[in-house]
């Protein structure tokens, strides 16, 4: 009889704790934040701290492209004839293709679609 109460007794303790819980995360948060708070938080920041612009390592390889596929333009130009026949002509039109392609990536990373 006494295992009963005390079965009882837990089960009663347990659901008055449940019920606890269940008022306590019913209840919304107050958070109170003192007046005047961000102005001390903006004057304690160091003023106008120089940053340093970084780049990327897609801008960096896009960079280097650029200057590769601009030379490779000036070695292939002397021995380019216009036709089509003619495989540096159709290398350095190969090379202006990609050169506007990574132009174009550039500009994209730049607006910061890319």
């Amino acid at each position: 009889m006494s295992e009963i109460r005390g079965e009882m007794n837990e089960s009663r303790e347990q659901a008055v704790l449940e019920a606890a819980i269940g008022r306590a995360l019913e209840r919304p948060p107050h958070a109170r934040v003192p007046e005047g708070f961000a102005a001390r938080v903006a004057k304690s920041l160091p003023v106008g701290a120089a940053r340093r612009r970084t780049w990327s390592a897609g801008k960096a390889v896009a960079g280097v492209a650029v200057v590769v596929l601009a030379a490779a333009l000036f070695v292939l130009a002397p021995h380019a004839g216009p036709s089509f026949s003619n495989l540096a002509f159709d290398l350095e039109l190969m090379v202006l293709a990609e050169l506007g392609a990574v132009a174009w990536v550039l500009a994209r990373m730049q607006d910061g679609r890319l």
